[in-house]
């Protein structure tokens, strides 16, 4: 019976040692490179500016907390530079207003150029401000591992 309570003894010994928790490994260091985010604006603004006014918005707020960020107008979110797109507002608030706003604050907007044809938008419709995507401008972004949101 002694033999049995010192084998079990070490056996309660031996689990516990192994359950111990052992200390926590410490987080790598965040780089200094900021954040960065996209907004892929692909929501038809002339049938839903409620859709493309909360990308907007998310974008206003990411830039206010530091984060760089890129609204890729692609799809039918380019309808957002038609010639009468100046008018689309969403409870009072005026779509190109913020979108000013935006690119005031240091934000970057991109737009499809395929998807502008779609669309029959012409560079010229573009906002001050407003590129057209080349070949490699979102592959570029893409690249650095962005956050990326689809309105």
């Amino acid at each position: 019976m002694k033999i049995l309570v010192i084998i079990l003894t070490i056996l309660l010994g031996s689990t516990i040692t192994a359950c111990q928790q052992h200390p926590a490994t410490s987080m790598p260091a965040t780089t200094d490179t900021p954040s960065e985010l996209i907004i892929s604006l692909t929501s038809d603004a002339t049938v839903d500016p409620h859709s493309g006014l909360m990308g907007l918005h998310l974008g206003q707020n990411a830039l206010k907390n530091g984060i760089s960020i890129t609204i890729f107008l692609n799809v039918h979110g380019v309808t957002l530079m038609a010639a009468d797109a100046d008018t689309i507002s969403f409870r009072e608030e005026n779509l190109h207003s913020v979108l000013q706003s935006i690119i005031a604050d240091g934000g970057q907007v991109i737009a499809c150029p395929h998807c502008m044809e779609a669309h029959e938008i012409q560079p010229s419709d573009l906002l001050e401000g407003v590129t057209v995507a080349q070949d490699t401008s979102m592959i570029s972004q893409i690249k650095r591992n962005p956050t990326v949101f689809t309105y």
